[in-house]
């Protein structure tokens, strides 16, 4: 199987079809002999954050000398993105190799999207012989398809909010049961201290968070930040947001709780060193910034203005470059924004569930009343103007959606 005809796969098994249920899963990783039982593992849900504390983790795992596998999702530029080990994604070959024997181990051809990919990384990690793997899950937790290791090393929820309501449950305590679904009788359970999460976390062994680890200084044109742990110790963080104290609080709980041995020098090379673009991602473009941010709910929006407000670049005018996809909560995710929104351009974001920039603009006329919104519906075309023209604002910001996220990224020339 080539790599364009695995892409080909994909794309018949369509991304936004979601089917919840471990059965499938469970017998199809029977047949390729269990891969998910050979590599021990950290298994991280969340509404919001989980990629971050995935990153963290798979970065100062890898700084400890650990050969550690990453799963993730979305992928930004390129579905490999999804799958990696000691930071680099997985190659056209091995990809296409081990989707031609996930195929065969799906005779009926009953995997989802997500469920191939999610066999893809099992397989590679096993393959690889990994020491450790680090998952995040795609949807809720108790229901995923990452929900077949029976004894993780920690489960972690980093936070608990309304998205994906169709699939989760229209209420918080609802939500909250999926994505502690992850929690595994005996093994440790790590999560902020919430109290939806305390009602609902009632199996493994409760390791709470009561704090994030606080901002001790912000280098906003470089994209790092300093944080503070509890203990006094600073590190080096390259990631920017107000939510990375909490991440990076839950990812070292999680390793306390496994009992893994890390030594200081990984904690701080790793955090110096993660990689997790499009998480209000600072890109110098000529004598302009754009800035990247994933934000596609209400809980990732308001951590995006926590972010903003912030911010050195909330002093000056800002272009908001913005799309969202059709099934989201677009009221909540505007609202946090809302005081910032003066100069805004609607995109369509490249994916068959984004909504129409009309309608997005509709609905940003009547939240943001005082703004000034114009229309671009190719995201590319959209920054390129921002860019060209000498008085358009100098920084811009491209929110409401992954996959603007992951469009804005190939206008600034990522690959």
């Amino acid at each position: 199987m080539t790599y364009a005809s695995a892409l080909a796969v994909l794309e018949e098994r369509q991304e936004t079809k979601i089917v919840l249920g471990l059965d499938r899963v469970l017998a199809h990783l029977a047949r390729l002999d269990n891969p998910q039982l050979k590599v021990p593992a950290f298994h991280v849900a969340g509404t919001n954050g989980k990629g971050s504390t995935c990153a963290m983790l798979a970065a100062v795992l890898k700084a400890s000398g650990r050969k550690t596998g990453l799963y993730v999702s979305p992928h930004l530029l390129s579905v490999r993105e999804r799958v990696s080990v000691g930071g680099k994604a997985i190659s056209e070959e091995a990809f296409s190799r081990l989707m031609d024997k996930a195929l065969v181990a799906d005779p009926k051809k009953k995997l989802t999207y997500f469920e191939l990919l999610t066999s893809i990384a099992f397989q590679h990690f096993a393959e690889e012989r990994c020491d450790v793997m680090v998952l995040e899950t795609g949807l809720g937790g108790l229901l995923d398809a990452t929900n077949v290791v029976p004894a993780p090393l920690a489960a972690i929820v980093t936070s608990v909010d309304f998205d994906h309501q169709a699939f989760l449950g229209d209420t918080l305590p609802a939500i909250a049961r999926q994505k502690t679904g992850i929690f595994k009788p005996g093994r440790p359970a790590v999560y902020p201290d919430l109290p939806v999460l305390r009602r609902a976390a009632l199996r493994g062994i409760p390791f709470v968070v009561r704090r994030p680890w606080t901002t001790a200084s912000t280098d906003w044109s470089r994209g790092r930040q300093s944080l503070r742990a509890p203990s006094g110790k600073t590190y080096a963080l390259s990631l920017l947001g107000s939510r990375q104290g909490w991440n990076a609080a839950l990812a070292f709980a999680a390793v306390d709780a496994s009992g893994l041995i890390v030594a200081e020098a990984a904690w701080t090379k790793g955090f110096a060193n993660v990689v997790w673009p499009g998480r209000f991602e600072p890109i110098k473009m000529g004598a302009k910034t754009m800035i990247v941010d994933g934000a596609h709910n209400p809980e990732a929006a308001r951590a995006l203005a926590a972010t903003w407000k912030s911010s050195s670049f909330s002093r000056r005018p800002a272009r908001w470059i913005m799309g969202i996809m059709k099934d989201k909560d677009t009221r909540g995710v505007l609202k946090p924004l809302a005081p910032y929104l003066r100069d805004v351009v609607i995109v369509r974001p490249p994916s068959p569930r984004a909504m129409e920039p009309m309608e997005f603009a509709d609905v940003v006329k009547r939240v943001a009343p005082e703004a000034r919104i114009t229309i671009e519906s190719d995201p590319r075309k959209a920054i390129d103007a921002w860019k060209r023209d000498k008085r358009s604002p100098a920084v811009a910001v491209c929110a409401g959606s992954l996959y603007l996220a992951g469009a804005a990224l190939r206008a600034a020339g990522r690959r």
